[in-house]
């Protein structure tokens, strides 16, 4: 088995697919001990790989950086089915490598990256990400309908990079509610994270319980207002006596007292509104909250309304 290099930073989902094609093909593919931030700024290390990031891989061939160039490369060596067993085929394992870097890489990261601390979160941000993944998981789990993997008959690269994408999201933020609307894209997920060369790159994965949230940012400390210096005080005057106010006359008018509202005197109701709100905003709407608000529904204290509006088109909002 032939050995190659990939210089990154520790558990690196994105290195791990080339990794796991390299098991595959009969490739060891070594982590050499690299520190980010040192290493790739050095001058030997921008000689060969100018722009500085990681992943790269070092071959017999030269150099080669962005880690699905690096995945590709792999999965071609020695003959392997890893690319299909045709040249459509191949452009198929193209498409949903493409369709994982586009559709689920970039929501996955304005939606996990404030949670690792890596950038402050923007709820409006989250949110669409949230709707963008949904979308995406919707695509994937319709594919794999009808099919054990994206291509073929066996594992290809497809699957590789695919469940790659999706492995943090996986163990971060898709929880039993969350993800239990995609079975079949569940069922694939677990299907080859199991098999022996994932098991031996990734270890044993444990999947999401309870979905991660990012830490609220600290409200920032009020400023202290600088004390002024107050003047002098002069001596007060002594008040003047009080003017004696003329009797108000009755002007024949008769005032109601202010009646309480009928409202004041129903029972409190068992439905947590704030609780609705937050599992509306943080949760899958139909994998989550629309069973949540069923189950704690209180007929006698709320009801649902339907109404039409005059410019229905105006009124649109996805679920």
């Amino acid at each position: 088995m032939s050995s190659w290099k990939i210089y990154t930073y520790p558990n690196n989902p994105r290195v791990w697919k080339a990794q796991i094609a390299g098991k595959y093909v009969g490739i060891e593919i070594e982590t050499p001990a690299f520190e980010v931030g040192k290493d790739n700024k050095s001058k030997e290390f921008l000689s060969k790989f100018p722009v500085g990031k990681v992943p790269v891989l070092e071959t017999e061939d030269g150099p080669l950086f962005e880690s699905n160039a690096i995945a590709r490369h792999v999965a071609r060596q020695h003959g392997s089915k890893l690319y299909g067993a045709s040249s459509y085929e191949a452009s198929l394992i193209d498409q949903w490598i493409d369709f994982a870097s586009n559709e689920i890489e970039l929501p996955s990261a304005a939606w996990l990256y404030p949670i690792l601390d890596i950038v402050p979160e923007n709820r409006e941000a989250t949110n669409k990400a949230k709707g963008d993944i949904r979308k995406a998981l919707d695509i994937l789990n319709h594919h794999l309908e009808t099919r054990t993997y994206f291509v073929g008959e066996r594992i290809t690269l497809a699957d590789i990079v695919v469940s790659m994408s999706l492995y943090r999201l996986y163990k971060m933020v898709l929880d039993p509610g969350f993800r239990k609307g995609w079975k079949h894209l569940n069922r694939w997920f677990s299907t080859v994270v199991h098999q022996h060369e994932f098991a031996s790159v990734i270890g044993e994965v444990e999947l999401c319980e309870k979905m991660m949230v990012a830490k609220a940012a600290p409200k920032p400390a009020a400023p202290k207002a600088e004390k002024k210096k107050e003047p002098a005080k002069a001596p007060k005057p002594k008040p003047e006596p009080k003017k004696k106010e003329p009797e108000e006359e009755d002007d024949g008018i008769e005032r109601e007292e202010k009646k309480k509202s009928a409202l004041d005197s129903l029972p409190k109701s068992k439905l947590d509104l704030e609780e609705w709100k937050r599992k509306y905003s943080n949760e899958g709407t139909r994998e989550v909250a629309l069973p949540w608000l069923w189950e704690n529904f209180d007929p006698e204290g709320y009801s649902f309304w339907y109404a039409d509006y005059q410019y229905n088109s105006e009124c649109q909002k996805l679920s």
